[in-house]
């Protein structure tokens, strides 16, 4: 069982948890593809990736995620109009986590959003994403156990079993199907505006 997992912001004004789990409800990898790279980097957080340029993100539920405060700090952006929200604080640009949409159950939190050791707390990565897009050679050691592919058919099945419970809601990073806060969109690594 994983217990409740504490999530904070740098600054502290924004601060959340994840609820207490099974272990293997939650799915922890790298992701090395180059949208993960990019919002860090617009961010200015390049420090939150690994030397090959990896993300470190634990996957759950959104009905596990709960922000209890600093609401009004929760920025969006979207490295294009159809791709991924990516949350982050925007007082002290802490990324918070990544979702396909309101529909798809789907919470990729940050490492750097997690209060404390994610090794401590939920175990090691099971495996990678992308590698090929990563800067250098990924060594295996650090790929994890599951290749790339074994990590797809895990998450597929990790969302179907999600959506089928309803545990794409509650979320705290959509209201009624829509983002609670209107995405910044980027175009080749600009922002653009969005009216």
């Amino acid at each position: 069982m994983v217990e409740g997992i504490k999530l904070g912001c740098r600054c502290g004004q924004v601060s959340g948890r994840i609820a207490a789990h099974p272990h293997w409800q939650g799915n922890r990898l790298i992701c090395y593809c180059k949208d993960c790279r990019a919002y860090l980097q617009h961010l200015e957080r390049t420090d939150c990736l690994n030397e090959f340029g990896g993300t470190d993100i634990y996957q759950v539920p959104p009905a596990h995620v709960t922000i209890l405060q600093g609401h009004a700090q929760l920025a969006c952006l979207q490295m294009t109009r159809q791709g991924v929200y990516r949350w982050y604080t925007q007082c002290c640009n802490t990324p918070v986590g990544n979702c396909f949409s309101a529909f798809w159950p789907m919470v990729g939190v940050v490492h750097s959003f997690v209060l404390g050791s994610l090794d401590e707390q939920v175990g090691p990565s099971s495996g990678s994403v992308y590698c090929r897009d990563a800067q250098g050679r990924v060594p295996d050691e650090l790929k994890g156990a599951r290749s790339h592919k074994a990590m797809v058919l895990r998450l597929i099945a990790k969302l179907l079993a999600w959506k089928l419970c309803g545990k794409n809601t509650p979320s705290a990073f959509f209201v009624n199907g829509e983002p609670r806060v209107m995405p910044q969109q980027l175009a080749s690594g600009t922002a653009v505006d969005n009216d």
